[in-house]
C-alpha cells in the first residue's frame, strides 16, 4: 500500500486497479460519443463541441469536457486521455 493518494487516504493497489478499469469503461464510453457524433457530423467535422465524460478515475467524478471531434481525435492520436481541467 502506498500513501499520498486522493483526499489523503491510503491507495492500495486494488484501489489502483478499479482506478484503471474505471478509465477503460470512460474511455470506451468516450469512443461510442465520438462515433455517434461522427454520424451526426457527417464526414467534414465541424466545429461543434461534444460533451466527453473525464477519464481521471476517480469514484466522483462526473465532470466533462467539452471537445470538437477534432480535438478529440488529436488526443487520442497522440495516445492521451480526455482530462477535465486539474486532473490527471
Amino acid at each position: 500500500m502506498r500513501s499520498g493518494g486522493r483526499e489523503g487516504r491510503a491507495v492500495t493497489g486494488r484501489d489502483e486497479e478499479q482506478e484503471t478499469d474505471k478509465q477503460d469503461v470512460l474511455s470506451e464510453v468516450n469512443a461510442h460519443v465520438h462515433e455517434a457524433a461522427k454520424r451526426f457530423e457527417g464526414v467534414e467535422p465541424g466545429e461543434d463541441r461534444w460533451d466527453f465524460t473525464c477519464e481521471c478515475g476517480a469514484p466522483d467524478c462526473r465532470l466533462t469536457v467539452s471537445l470538437t471531434l477534432p480535438e478529440y481525435e488529436a488526443r487520442r492520436a497522440a495516445g492521451r486521455r480526455v482530462l477535465a481541467p486539474g486532473h490527471n
